[in-house]
């Protein structure tokens, strides 16, 4: 069991470094595409949401920012793992190979792009004279919230398999939750919204990592639970989804 889940880590990691590369290969800004969506969206939702909450919010445009991406990183990685099965069932059908490892090389992929987003946020930091030591405790939150990523991946891998119209039913939806979730705004305590919003695990990790970086102050116990737990438990389902329907899955392409 341990050897192969080496195995399927290692040959993750190297198909994810091998997509980053070649993304854009032959371009001349190379890396900077991977950081143009973030930028650009950043300075026009910072003009927007600015106005409306930069004198409520301390450093707002790290609040911003670190919502952003993680979002991002979120709608990408998901939108990928929806298509991750069936762009490579030719491989599935010839080869001999763990299915597993087309998945978590797409989570690695955009792990990858979603490091440089976050050194944006630092120079960020840094510009505005924050205390950025606070930033070192962020990819223990990355890793729960890459683990909860991993679990969805998993199962919408899957059920794009048997519905044909998963991956546009997932980008509406994923569009929805994109005005849920409080990106460049605050959800307003003791509130409707509010009380909703409990039921989003992305409200949770985002305000965890905001709470972190930018409040300096301890999670809140039933945030951390909550958050600690859709993790573990998406990951749980997700695994066990993809392991129970891995071996169909090149018969139902």
């Amino acid at each position: 069991m341990k050897h192969k889940l080496q195995n399927i880590l290692g040959l993750s990691f190297q198909l994810a470094k091998t997509n980053f590369k070649l993304r854009n290969e032959g371009s001349y800004l190379g890396i900077f595409w991977y950081l143009l969506e973030p930028i650009v969206s950043f300075a026009v939702l910072l003009v927007v949401g600015g106005i409306l909450a930069q004198n409520t919010i301390p450093y707002y445009p790290i609040y911003l920012f670190i919502g952003l991406i993680m979002f991002n990183f979120f709608t990408a990685t998901t939108n990928y793992s929806a298509q991750t099965i069936i762009n490579n069932g030719s491989f599935l059908k010839s080869i001999k190979i763990n299915s597993e490892v087309f998945v978590i090389s797409g989570v690695m992929q955009f792990l990858f792009s979603h490091s440089f987003e976050f050194l944006l946020v630092i120079a960020l930091g840094i510009f505005l004279k924050m205390n950025i030591l606070w930033f070192i405790f962020y990819p223990i939150v990355l890793f729960f919230f890459a683990l909860f990523i991993i679990g969805v991946s998993f199962m919408l891998s899957v059920f794009s398999v048997y519905v044909a119209d998963l991956k546009n039913v997932w980008a509406v939806f994923t569009r929805l939750l994109w005005f849920v979730t409080p990106i460049f705004y605050v959800i307003p305590t003791n509130s409707l919204v509010h009380t909703v919003s409990m039921f989003n695990p992305m409200y949770h990790f985002i305000n965890i990592a905001r709470d972190i970086i930018i409040f300096h102050r301890i999670v809140e116990i039933r945030t951390f639970i909550l958050a600690l737990v859709s993790s573990i438990l998406v990951f749980a389902i997700g695994l066990y989804i993809f392991e129970k329907n891995k071996s169909k899955l090149a018969e139902r392409l």
